[in-house]
């Protein structure tokens, strides 16, 4: 790791230990789990500042991080020195450096919704024992790019590739709800108002006749819907309403794929209120 100033400095300067853990560079289980926790201790002050979305004075960084303010203070200097964080020359405030931010947006850059959110649709398949798929938003409207079948399959004549209507399905009006490029569609904008304040469409008779859907959006870290999980039933013993158990675990699972696209909408909110 190289430092603002140009010189090299090694990771565990950033943190605080030792991590050659002697002469002969063996350590022992106490030593390394000494150097873990510290590495947590030193990620905590990085995440104060992270989630603050603004600069923060030493006193409110240190109440963020659960630590007194000298022992923030040292762990301040050496990611400052790494270039993990910055200080403003003129009001003293902290704020993330050019490191971290390089390092976010490689993080960004890597983000994949079909390969990061699989398992959140597995783990939703398997929990509602349903049919659940993700969509994305392509040239012709929402496409479908995973499918995960459920152990009872469903008669519908969609699969991966397929694309769904905006108007009159539950994926479609998602979309028509939070995406500009899918807003001049003929959706009710009593409807699009529902679902931006709940955060879920239903359906039934979705896509064929005796087949049920809810569905949830999908955020990145800009706010802005990347794809949409939908769960499918058949209609008969599928709880298609908007406060039911399948409705709940749709939005969970739209929540978590969320975070794993880097949304965090409390960052988003400070932003807007900052």
């Amino acid at each position: 790791m190289r430092s603002a100033g140009g010189r090299s400095r090694p990771l565990r300067a950033a943190v605080g230990e030792d991590a050659g853990g002697g002469a002969n560079g063996h350590e022992g289980e106490g030593a390394r789990r000494r150097g873990v926790q510290s590495l947590e201790v030193a990620m905590g002050v990085l995440r104060a500042l992270g989630e603050a979305a603004r600069p923060l004075m030493l006193k409110e960084l240190a109440d963020r991080a659960g630590m007194p303010p000298a022992k923030a203070h040292r762990y301040l200097v050496s990611f400052i020195e790494s270039g993990m964080v910055r200080q403003d020359a003129e009001t003293g405030r902290y704020a993330l450096g050019e490191f971290a931010l390089t390092l976010g947006l490689v993080a960004l850059q890597g983000l994949d919704i079909v390969r990061d959110t699989a398992s959140v649709l597995a783990d939703l398949r398997d929990h509602l024992e349903e049919t659940v798929f993700l969509a994305v938003w392509g040239n012709r409207g929402p496409t479908i790019v995973r499918w995960e079948e459920a152990a009872r399959p469903i008669a519908v004549n969609v699969r991966v590739g397929s694309v769904l209507p905006v108007e009159t399905s539950a994926t479609g009006r998602v979309f028509a709800a939070f995406l500009k490029e899918a807003a001049g569609h003929a959706v009710d904008r009593a409807m699009v108002e529902e679902i931006r304040a709940t955060g879920l469409a239903t359906q039934r008779n979705a896509l064929m006749q005796g087949i049920g859907a809810v569905s949830s959006p999908v955020f990145d870290h800009r706010g802005q819907i990347v794809g949409a999980i939908t769960v499918l039933g058949a209609d008969t013993g599928f709880d298609a309403s908007p406060t039911g158990r399948i409705a709940r675990a749709c939005i969970l699972a739209g929540e978590d794929a969320s975070r794993r696209m880097g949304h965090r909408p409390d960052l988003q909110q400070a932003r807007c209120s900052a």
